[in-house]
């Protein structure tokens, strides 16, 4: 359905979306026609979809409402109103944002960066390790407001190269980190 849905332009996923995540992606959708994007809402409260689905222009739709017959010629919105598919949708993006930064902080940023997708979130990340290491490398951005994210986007939008160049460093710092589980069980339980 997801890729369906895509087709042959691009896609912009944002995971775990809050009230003030959404107002900056409502913004982004609107100044970015030729993209299509999936907001997963971190929840499921329906005045909120409904204000997410109303402020964007070119159509929306719920993930739960779709079919094998849905059309989305004028759909460029897909909220995913369900729980258990976000860390799959990622995998048909190009772009990412993560929600709760301007909370309590920022969800999963590595389910996104695992599939090699540059990400944004707000200002607070900062405890958590991948996030400020992304940062640090350049295949993640902190944003405080529209700006911060147009400015972001705009050149990986518009720089294939560019995004392709962001892409590879996500990926190659989730490579990088992999097995730190057989770590920490070695480290408890004692190597064998």
């Amino acid at each position: 359905l997801v890729e369906r849905f895509r087709g042959d332009g691009r896609l912009f996923v944002a995971g775990s979306t809050w009230g003030p995540d959404e107002e900056l992606l409502v913004r982004l959708m609107n100044d970015w026609p030729d993209v299509r994007f999936v907001v997963a809402p971190h929840e499921m409260d329906e005045g909120r979809i409904r204000r997410l689905m109303n402020a964007t222009q070119g159509g929306a739709v719920r993930y739960t409402r779709c079919t094998e017959e849905t059309d989305f010629t004028h759909c460029r919105l897909l909220v995913l109103d369900t729980v258990g598919l976000l860390s799959s949708v990622y995998g048909y993006a190009s772009w990412s944002y993560i929600g709760g930064g301007f909370g309590v902080g920022i969800h999963n940023t590595l389910e996104a960066a695992t599939f090699g997708l540059p990400v944004a979130f707000g200002p607070n990340y900062r405890k958590f390790k991948e996030a400020r290491d992304l940062v640090t490398l350049g295949a993640a951005c902190s944003v405080t407001d529209y700006a911060q994210l147009a400015q972001w986007f705009g050149p990986l939008c518009r720089d294939g190269e560019l995004l392709r160049r962001t892409s590879r460093i996500a990926k190659d710092y989730t490579l990088r980190q992999q097995g730190a589980s057989d770590v920490i069980v070695r480290t408890i339980f004692g190597s064998k």
